[in-house]
């Protein structure tokens, strides 16, 4: 009897294993590669092995790089990873390697330059690269069909011309790739050795390249797809409370207001999606990350506290929430993302937008049960048609005004999804994503202390499960070890956090762990002044320009103006002048791509101003500055003595023993200067430094 169910048990395992093939992304911690597991492509993960069985065997590498909640990575991979055809030509002629661009970011940041050096063209996700088998790169390209589409070969034609050309012509591909990669090191030497001077003018510059190609109707930039772009948001609110550019402010508000009343945002749950593919920001890619969700948190903090909007106010509030509902892991840390594709439950697919999007037919009934007052009205002004403005006639709810859909409507509209399966959620837990959301709760905490305290709640859990031991980490899996060691994006979004976690608490500690990560980073990732995003051999030399979210580098910099403001130490001064020095190039020629980079040459050139108080009337004093002025560059101490001092990094300048005055004094000082020459101490580098 034994014998028979072994037998059976075995037979059965047979069948499983047929239908189910694993590759060797089973062992891999990554949910996204953990999804191609199961792909009959014979997948490997970056690493030695991998490269060493190309070599060994004379095949190309196929590379993969992306994410697990990127929808187009999911359609690639339903069309080609899983189809017999495909596996078998990748199989047999190459050697397959998947890369999680979460997971390795400065992979991705090396190979989307190759896409652009080869394409001319923007890059993203799924991004696909073909290397000989000493990873030099002569063929690149996002997403691609399997069949020949979009004005497009298909893969398998592609990979059965590229075996072809390797086996007749393996001369030509090697050349190619060759001078590829001698064209990556010309511009690595480049961005390494940059030492531009950047003129005065470089808010004004940054304002008009950017409304040389703003939408005025319908805010943002470009047509069609439209990003949020959140830093360069921030920075121009940053740039309006310092030169008072009304340009500035009229561009970010506009484009603020455009998206907390659109498809782009979730106007039943809150939260933000990636990106929008029409240029009025209502139809979506319904993924949600946490990076976009938390930079943006910042712009509407802000931008609330500029305008006293309620719009921006609910945006903050409702963005917080969500995050906290869905993403917020028991640890106290919060997740990366989740996916743009969700189960419908009749169908049994995963369907794109599924969990948001509202058939109008079933909308109505629900609404004319619950006794809405002209339900039809009711749901057009919440966006919902009967012809639906995406698949399969679902609408994704947009407003024509903040007061369109009562909040009745949204109550409706959260009972309705509550049925519904939730989108899948990459549970990754990261250091760099997480010190953004921080720091975006701890600007937030101006419009309500509840928001810095669950800052002050993360940054202890980040602190804890991410900083072992002396060695910060990339990231971990819920109730694992982490594994990854730290980028240089890690240390500088997680010294931010630091510095503003003093700034809330007057905690000196965190003044001290911020300094000591800021002397772990130099050590790991500066090298002859060139500061790299990575450890190792595979590494890339950092700019102030942003990508996907802010430039490490450029918040990097920031740190060190803010350190040496508040711990009075000029050396940090001049790490931060080096880097921005470097960093002249981008900031002379494109200063719209560096938003950050371009706020922190303006910290710099204006200068960080610490208000120092005695400690019982800091926060008192903070709310009546705030009120008094605009200037961005502010940092607050508390101080034994009764006695009010505002001082820059090398010397104090106002002096009061009354609370009052002082206050009236630093606004006229500061108040909304039009040059750098206007503000009290000022010196720019030509008379001195």
């Amino acid at each position: 009897m034994l014998q028979k169910s072994l037998v059976i048990f075995t037979l059965l395992m047979g069948v499983l294993t047929a239908k189910e093939p694993v590759n060797a992304l089973i062992h891999e911690e990554s949910p996204y590669l953990q999804q191609h597991a199961h792909n009959p492509v014979h997948w490997m993960p970056w690493g030695k092995v991998a490269f060493e069985k190309a070599k060994r065997e004379h095949k190309l590498i196929f590379l993969s790089i992306g994410y697990s909640t990127c929808h187009w990575c999911h359609v690639m991979e339903r069309e080609s990873f899983e189809n017999p055809q495909v596996a078998r030509l990748l199989n047999r002629y190459f050697v397959a390697i998947k890369v999680d661009r979460e997971e390795h970011p400065q992979i991705d940041r090396y190979y989307q330059q190759v896409h652009r050096l080869l394409t001319r063209q923007p890059g993203g996700w799924p991004l696909t690269l073909l290397l000989t088998p000493d990873r030099k790169p002569f063929f690149a390209a996002t997403y691609i069909p399997r069949e020949a589409k979009f004005n497009q070969p298909g893969l398998l034609e592609l990979l059965a011309k590229a075996a072809k050309l390797w086996e007749k012509e393996p001369e030509k591909l090697e050349r190619i790739g060759g001078e590829i990669l001698s064209l990556m090191k010309r511009i690595d030497r480049r961005q390494s050795s940059g030492n531009i001077s950047v003129d005065e003018n470089l808010s004004r510059r940054f304002v008009t390249a950017l409304a040389s190609g703003f939408d005025r109707e319908f805010g943002g930039w470009r047509t069609a797809p439209k990003f949020p772009r959140a830093a360069t948001l921030t920075a121009l609110l940053q740039i309006f409370r310092l030169t008072g550019d009304k340009t500035a402010l009229q561009m970010a508000d506009r484009s603020l207001e455009q998206m907390a009343l659109s498809g782009i945002y979730d106007q039943v749950e809150g939260g933000f999606y990636r990106y929008s593919t029409d240029r009025k920001w209502r139809i979506p890619h319904f993924e949600k990350m946490l990076y976009s969700n938390a930079e943006l948190l910042e712009a509407y903090a802000l931008a609330a506290e500029l305008t006293g909007k309620k719009l921006y106010r609910r945006v903050v509030a409702e963005t917080v929430a969500v995050l906290e509902k869905h993403y917020r892991d028991p640890s106290g840390l919060f997740y990366g993302a989740s996916d743009a594709d969700s189960l419908d439950p009749e169908s049994k697919e995963k369907v794109e937008g599924f969990y948001y999007t509202y058939r109008y037919d079933r909308v109505l009934a629900a609404a004319q049960k619950a006794g809405i007052p002209h339900p039809e009205r009711a749901l057009e002004v919440c966006g919902i048609t009967e012809e639906g403005n995406f698949i399969r006639f679902r609408s994704n709810p947009w407003l024509e005004s903040e007061s369109s859909c009562t909040p009745r409507m949204r109550r409706l509209l959260r009972q309705l999804r509550s049925h519904r399966p939730y989108p899948f959620i990459d549970r990754k837990l990261q250091a760099s994503w997480n010190a953004l959301l921080i720091h975006g709760l701890f600007v937030a905490s101006d419009l309500d202390a509840a928001y810095g305290r669950l800052g002050v709640e993360t940054l202890k859990a980040l602190r804890r499960d991410l900083d072992i031991n002396g060695t910060l980490y990339h990231q971990k899996l819920p109730g694992r070890a982490p594994k990854v060691p730290a980028l240089l994006e890690d240390y500088s979004f997680t010294i931010a956090a630091a510095i503003d976690a003093y700034e809330f608490t007057q905690d000196p500690a965190w003044l001290t762990w911020a300094e000591d990560l800021f002397a772990r980073a130099k050590k790991r990732f500066n090298s002859g002044g060139v500061w790299y995003d990575a450890e190792g051999d595979f590494r890339n030399p950092l700019t102030l320009e942003g990508g996907a979210y802010r430039s490490p580098l450029a918040v990097l910099a920031d740190d060190a103006l803010r350190l040496a403001a508040l711990r009075e130490k000029l050396e940090f001064q001049q790490i931060a002048e080096e880097i921005l020095r470097r960093g002249g190039t981008v900031l002379a020629a494109y200063p719209q791509a560096a938003p950050m980079g371009v706020l922190a040459w303006l910290a710099d050139r204006y200068g960080y101003v610490v208000v120092k108080s005695p400690a019982p009337q800091l926060a008192k004093l903070r709310r009546e500055v705030a009120r008094k002025t605009r200037y961005p560059f502010l940092l607050y101490k508390s101080v034994k003595e009764a006695l009010y001092q505002a001082c820059r990094v090398d010397r104090c300048f106002l002096y009061d023993r009354n609370a009052e005055r002082f206050v009236k004094k630093l606004g006229e000082v500061l108040g909304v200067p039009s040059a750098p020459s206007q503000v009290a101490g000022f010196k720019s580098r030509e008379q001195g430094r």
